[in-house]
């Protein structure tokens, strides 16, 4: 389920920077803040992936 929400934010900020490339609007200043948005959304992941690949998993069978 987090992969799913994941790569919908990816997507959407994907088009975010696409809409605002193709209306002119893109500045130095918004690729910066495009650059903080999508360095969050990378520790996000990371967040998201650690504590599953480091903990133990028992089967439930």
């Amino acid at each position: 389920m987090i992969f799913k929400v994941y790569a919908a934010i990816w997507v959407v900020g994907i088009l975010a920077v696409a809409l605002t490339w193709l209306t002119g609007n893109f500045t130095p200043t918004v690729a910066v803040f495009f650059g903080f948005l999508s360095f969050g959304a990378i520790f996000m992941g990371m967040i998201g992936v650690l504590p599953m690949t480091v903990t133990h998993h028992t089967d439930h069978k």
